[in-house]
């Protein structure tokens, strides 16, 4: 069965894209589920970020990712509830929260790292293929998680 966005081609780009980026965190949802690990994947950009800079405000996260300040806040609500992130007031400026790692977010960053090596060893595989355009690109990319689903190709690799 023909799949009809991709007969619309570019008209069709960012329904594709939404479409490829829900299966793509499904994919990633059950390798974090599969490794026993409590985490959900669209928190990983935040996340990143204040592992990234140790410390972080609402504002610096939303100028380094640009997005809005109610899905940051929805985000680092999500990470202070599984006790990954806290926060702490700023002493120069007490309107300030800055954000950080509890030990138990450190701890899980640490058992990640493996896992986010495979994770993007195996979408670079996957995408790696010229192109004149986005949507013959996203065709690739498609085809190729058709043929073997992505969490079967990150687990086969991390636990071998």
């Amino acid at each position: 069965m023909k799949d009809k966005l991709q007969e619309y081609a570019e008209l069709g780009l960012g329904s594709r894209l939404k479409r490829l980026s829900e299966f793509v965190m499904k994919e990633i949802q059950i390798v974090y589920t599969s490794c026993n690990i409590d985490f959900d994947p669209y928190l990983f950009p935040i996340f990143k970020i204040i592992i990234d800079q140790g410390h972080t405000t609402t504002t610096d996260i939303q100028e380094k990712l640009l997005y809005t300040q109610p899905a940051i806040t929805q985000a680092l609500k999500k990470l202070m509830e599984k006790g990954l992130v806290e926060y702490k007031i700023d002493t120069s400026d007490k309107r300030k929260k800055l954000f950080q790692l509890t030990k138990k977010g450190n701890e899980t960053y640490q058992i990640m790292i493996p896992l986010w090596k495979v994770i993007d060893q195996e979408v670079t595989t996957l995408t790696t293929f010229s192109s004149s355009n986005l949507a013959d690109h996203i065709t690739h990319f498609e085809s190729k998680l058709r043929e073997k689903p992505l969490h079967q190709q990150i687990l086969e690799k991390y636990t071998s």
